[in-house]
C-alpha cells in the first residue's frame, strides 16, 4: 500500500512539475491554446459518453420476446406504417377475385369420352349373364367409385331400355354441365345441383342412377391466365393507399411484459428506439457529427468572446456541455420527463458566472448536441436553445432574488409555448394536453430556476467567478472594510464614491461590466485606512506629514497603500478581480510629486523607487479605474486651487477641465500604462466624453446670491438706521 501511495505521490509530484513548467514556458498564456485544448477535451468527452452508453438507450427486442419495460412514445407522430401498407396490398394481391380464368373445351370432351368408357365397362358387366347379381354388383361398384350397393345392385338387375335411359340421361346431364364454365370452386355445387337437371320424366332409381353416374365425372373446365392474373393482382395491390399511423405524445408504445409484435417494432424504430442505433455506421456518423459541431463551438468562442480565453471560464463552459448532455443521454430514454428536462438552467448558471454572449452561444450548441443524441430530434434543438436564451437573456444581470422568479415565467413560458406548437405541428391538441403541455413546462422553468440559484454561488467561489450578487452585497457599505473606510479614511471614501460615479458610468458606455468596476472602485484605495493621515484627502485642518520627511520616504509610504489594500482584500477574501484592480488602480506610474520634490533636492534619484509595484490594468474595467481615479484627484485639487474656472466663473464652460481630463488620459498613454488591457482608442474618446459630463455637473461654477436689502429701522434718537445685512452662497 505504501508503495501505491509513494508511486502515486511521485506521479503527482511529476504532475505537478509538468504543470509549472507548462504555465512557466508561457504556452499555457498563448490565445489560441486554451480554446484548442477545450475543442479536444470537449470532443473527447463527448465520444467517451457516446460509447459508454451506446447500448443503453436502444432496444435489442426481436418479435416474440417479452418487452421488460414500458416505453412510450417521446412526441406525436403520423407516419406512413410499411408494415400494415404491405399487410393491405399482399391482402389486395391475394383476393381470388382477382385471378383471370379461361374456359379449357378440351376438358368436356375427355370427361365425356371417359364418362363413355365407364359405360361401356358397365354394359359388358351387365351384358355377363353367367356371374351371379352380387357379383356383378360387386364389379359395378369396382369400376365407380362412390357407387353404393343398393345402386349398383340396382344398376346391374334393371331392364335394359331402363338402363338405356340412363346412359343417356347421363351423358346428356355431363354434356350440359361441361358446356358451362365450372370453376374449381363451384365444382361440388355444380355436383350438387345435378338433380335439379335431371329429366323429370325418368323414374326416381333412373334419376338417381344417372346422377351416381354423371357426378364423378364433373370437374372444373377452367385454367387459370397467368399474365391477366398477375396484371390484376399488381394493379389491385397497387391500388392500395399507405396506411398512416398517429401515435400520440405519451402514448404507450408497449407495456412491461407484452409480447413484442412487428407493429411495435415499427413503432419503436420509427422512434429511433431500436438495436439498428448500434451500428458501427451510425456510431461514426454520429460521434462525426458531435466533432463537428464542437469544432464549430469553439471556433465561435474563439473568434467572437475574447473575455473567455481563460482556462477556468472554457472549463466551466466544458462541464456544463458535459453535464447537460450526460444527464439528457438519460434522461432522453423516457419520454415522459423530456418536457421537464432542466437544460436551461446550466445555461442560466453560464450567463449569471460569465456572460449572456456566452451562454446564448453554449445554449444553441447545447441544443444542437441534445438534438443529436436524442435521434437528431429538431424538436429538442429548438426547444432547448431558446429557452435557454429567454432564460439567460433575464437571469444574466441578476441583481434581486425576484430575478430568479421572472426567469421561472419565462423558461416555463417560452417552453410551454414551444410544446404547444410543435403539438399543433403534430396532430390537433385538445385544452387538456395543453394544459399538461403548460404543467410541464412550468416545472421545467421551475427546476431551472432551482438549479441556477442553488449552484451559481457555489460554483463562482470554486472558480473564482464574482457574481452580481456578490458584487451588490460587497458595494453595500455596511461590508467590514466600506465601514472601516468611512470611519477612519472618510476623504478617500469621499474620493471613491465620486470615482465609482465616473467609472461605472465610462464602463457602461463602452461596454465594459459598470457593477464591477464601481465596486472595484469602491475597494481600490482601502489600503489607505491603515495610514490615512498621510493621504492629503485626509488631512482637513491638520498639517501635512510628508513636509518633515524625505521624498523618498512618502513615496515608499504612498506606494504601500497598493500592496496594504491587496494584503486587506485578500484577508477579508474579497473576489479576485477586485484584488487585482486595487493591484492595477495605480499601474507602475511615476509618483511624481515626490519624484520632481527628490531631483529639486539634487539628491541621486532612482526612478523605479518612485514607481508603483503595478501590474499595469490589465482590463478596461482596471483601465477605467486608474483614468477616474487620476481624472477625479488632477481636477479636484485644480477646483481647490481655484484654477478650474479661473477667469471664467461666469457659467461659461471653461476649457481647463477638458485639458486636465485630455493630460491625465495622454499621460498615463505615453507611460505605456494601457499597453497590457484591451481599451481601444474609441472607447478612450466615448470614456473622455463621459469623464467631462459629469464632472462639468459635480465642478460647475458657483453663482453668488445677491444681498438682501432689509428696510431701515429707527433709531432712539429718531432718524433711520441700515438693518443688518446677511449674505448667503449657494
Amino acid at each position: 500500500m505504501w508503495r501505491v501511495l509513494r508511486a502515486k505521490g511521485k506521479q503527482s509530484s511529476r504532475l505537478a512539475r509538468a504543470w509549472g513548467r507548462l504555465r512557466r514556458s508561457g504556452l499555457w498564456h498563448r490565445p489560441a491554446l486554451v480554446p484548442t485544448a477545450f475543442g479536444v477535451a470537449l470532443s473527447t468527452g463527448l465520444l467517451a459518453l457516446l460509447a459508454l452508453t451506446w447500448a443503453t438507450d436502444t432496444l435489442n427486442w426481436r418479435v416474440g420476446q417479452i418487452a421488460d419495460k414500458t416505453i412510450k412514445a417521446p412526441r406525436t407522430a403520423t407516419f406512413e406504417s410499411k408494415l400494415l401498407t404491405a399487410q393491405r396490398r399482399k391482402e389486395a394481391y391475394d383476393d381470388a377475385r382477382n385471378v383471370v380464368l379461361v374456359r379449357d373445351p378440351a376438358v368436356g370432351t375427355t370427361q365425356l369420352d371417359a364418362l363413355n368408357r365407364l359405360l361401356a365397362q358397365l354394359d359388358a358387366i351387365r351384358a355377363d349373364h353367367a356371374q351371379p347379381p352380387n357379383v356383378a354388383a360387386q364389379k359395378a361398384q369396382a369400376a365407380l367409385d362412390g357407387l353404393s350397393a343398393e345402386d349398383a345392385q340396382l344398376l346391374v338387375t334393371m331392364n335394359d331400355q331402363s338402363w338405356g335411359r340412363v346412359e343417356t340421361e347421363a351423358r346428356r346431364l355431363l354434356s350440359l354441365v361441361m358446356a358451362d364454365t365450372v370453376r374449381p370452386e363451384d365444382v361440388a355445387s355444380v355436383k350438387e345441383s345435378l338433380f335439379l337437371r335431371v329429366n323429370p320424366s325418368l323414374s326416381p332409381n333412373e334419376a338417381r342412377l344417372a346422377i351416381d353416374l354423371a357426378r364423378p365425372f364433373i370437374r372444373a373446365n377452367v385454367q387459370v391466365d397467368e399474365e391477366r392474373t398477375k396484371a390484376a393482382r399488381e394493379a389491385a395491390a397497387a391500388q392500395v393507399q399507405p396506411v398512416y399511423v398517429t401515435v400520440q405524445a405519451g402514448q404507450v408504445i408497449v407495456r412491461d411484459g407484452d409480447v413484442i409484435t412487428p407493429e411495435i417494432l415499427e413503432k419503436l424504430e420509427y422512434f429511433g428506439l431500436l438495436a439498428p442505433r448500434l451500428t458501427w455506421e451510425r456510431f461514426v456518423g454520429l460521434s462525426g457529427l458531435l466533432v463537428v459541431i464542437t469544432a464549430i463551438f469553439t471556433v465561435t468562442l474563439y473568434r467572437f468572446l475574447q473575455p473567455t480565453r481563460q482556462a477556468r471560464q472554457f472549463l466551466l463552459i466544458g462541464a456544463m456541455v458535459l453535464s447537460v448532455v450526460a444527464v439528457g443521454r438519460f434522461v432522453f430514454m423516457n419520454p415522459a420527463v423530456r418536457p421537464l428536462f432542466p437544460a436551461a438552467g446550466a445555461i442560466m448558471l453560464l450567463a449569471i458566472l460569465l456572460d449572456v454572449r456566452v451562454a446564448a452561444i453554449t445554449g444553441t450548441f447545447t441544443g444542437l448536441y441534445l438534438g443529436a443524441i436524442a435521434g437528431l430530434s429538431y424538436e429538442v434543438v429548438l426547444l432547448t436553445a431558446l429557452t435557454s436564451l429567454v432564460g439567460a437573456l433575464v437571469i444574466w444581470r441578476a441583481e434581486r432574488a425576484l430575478t430568479f422568479l421572472w426567469s421561472v415565467l419565462a423558461v416555463g413560458g417560452t417552453a410551454a409555448v414551444l410544446s404547444i406548437l410543435f403539438a399543433l405541428i403534430d396532430r390537433s391538441l385538445t385544452p387538456s394536453q395543453a394544459l399538461m403541455l403548460v404543467v410541464e413546462g412550468g416545472i421545467n422553468g421551475a427546476l431551472s430556476a432551482s438549479l441556477c440559484f442553488l449552484s451559481f454561488s457555489l460554483l463562482g467561489r470554486l472558480l473564482g467567478i464574482t457574481t452580481h450578487l456578490q458584487l451588490l452585497e460587497l458595494a453595500h457599505p455596511n461590508q467590514p472594510l466600506l465601514s472601516r473606510l468611512v470611519r477612519e479614511a472618510p476623504g478617500t471614501y469621499h474620493h471613491s464614491l465620486v470615482v465609482g460615479n465616473l467609472a461605472e458610468a465610462a464602463a457602461e458606455a463602452i461596454g465594459a461590466d459598470p457593477l464591477l468596476t464601481r465596486v472595484g472602485v469602491l475597494y481600490h484605495d482601502i489600503g489607505k485606512v491603515l495610514r490615512p493621515s498621510f493621504f492629503v484627502e485626509n488631512q482637513a485642518n491638520r498639517a501635512n506629514v510628508h513636509d518633515t520627511l524625505d521624498p523618498l520616504t512618502s513615496a515608499q509610504l504612498i506606494k504601500a497603500h497598493v500592496t496594504d489594500g491587496v494584503r486587506l482584500a485578500k484577508k477579508a477574501r474579497l473576489p479576485r478581480p477586485i484584488v487585482e484592480m486595487i493591484e492595477q488602480h495605480h499601474g507602475t506610474m511615476l509618483i511624481k510629486y515626490f519624484y520632481s520634490k527628490a531631483l529639486a533636492a539634487g539628491e541621486p534619484v532612482d526612478e523605479a523607487a518612485f514607481r508603483y509595484p503595478g501590474p499595469k490594468p490589465q482590463t478596461k474595467e482596471a483601465a477605467i479605474i486608474m483614468l477616474a481615479d487620476g481624472v477625479e484627484a488632477a481636477v479636484r485639487a485644480a477646483a481647490q486651487s481655484g484654477k478650474l474656472y479661473e477667469g471664467d466663473a461666469n457659467g461659461r464652460r471653461s476649457t481647463a477641465l477638458e485639458e486636465i481630463v485630455d493630460r491625465v488620459i495622454h499621460e498615463r498613454l505615453e507611460d505605456g500604462q494601457l499597453d497590457e488591457c484591451d481599451l481601444t482608442l474609441r472607447e478612450l474618446g466615448e470614456i473622455r466624453r463621459v469623464f467631462l459630463t459629469i464632472l462639468e455637473g459635480i465642478y460647475h461654477p458657483r453663482i453668488e446670491y445677491p444681498e438682501t436689502p432689509r428696510p431701515a429701522v429707527a433709531a432712539d434718537d429718531g432718524n433711520l438706521a441700515p438693518a443688518p445685512v446677511a449674505g448667503q452662497t449657494a
